[in-house]
């Protein structure tokens, strides 16, 4: 039985400990625990607990740019934004469950280690300059970075407010207002 449980499944239990617990509980002892499976099951997918918070933190790192900016492809402006807030919308739940990695969990652990800040000061630098790309400037994509973090830290704290983010990404694009094609076909060639 504890062969059939898969890497997947560690990680999903180890991306819950991280966001609920912090750091600290991403421990084998604990994980093991909540799947109901002896720790030697976690010695099949990972070397040590070190590898595990590596494969955690990298996920995170590139997940913004492999796989929502590519979805972003050939969207630009409020289009873009529109697209963005539901994809968002669908993916705020799965991190909440572990399925995905977890904006607030990685902020959480980046404030308690000081190696962890580097790298997600890092990847934030490069989801805003992705971000700028599509959306056309560098103020509203910073803008546009900075309410999704609020959003994540403050549904950390309150979060019944999570459900409210339909909401708010539709307020999100009262701030790209439709742009006339001749305007943005120029923009394009300047």
């Amino acid at each position: 039985m504890e062969k059939d449980l898969g890497r997947k499944e560690w990680l999903q239990a180890a991306r819950l400990a991280l966001l609920i617990g912090g750091v600290e509980e991403v421990r084998v002892e604990r994980l093991a625990r909540d799947l109901h499976v002896t720790k030697g099951s976690f010695y099949w997918h990972f070397k040590d607990r070190e590898e595990l918070l590596e494969v955690l933190l990298r996920e995170w790192e590139e997940e913004f740019l492999e796989d929502i900016i590519p979805r972003l492809e050939g969207r630009r402006g409020r289009d873009a934004v529109s697209f963005l807030a539901r994809l968002m919308v669908e993916r705020a739940p799965l991190g909440e469950e572990g399925i995905l990695p977890s904006d607030a969990a990685m902020f959480t652990w980046a404030s308690v280690s000081p190696q962890v800040a580097q790298r997600v000061n890092r990847a934030e630098k490069k989801r805003i300059e992705s971000l700028t790309q599509v959306v056309g400037d560098s103020e509203r994509a910073e803008l546009l970075y900075l309410v999704w973090l609020g959003f994540v830290a403050r549904g950390k704290r309150v979060p019944s407010l999570r459900r409210q983010f339909p909401r708010i990404a539709r307020a999100m694009l009262k701030l790209f207002p439709p742009e006339r094609r001749g305007k943005m076909e120029a923009k394009r060639k300047a």
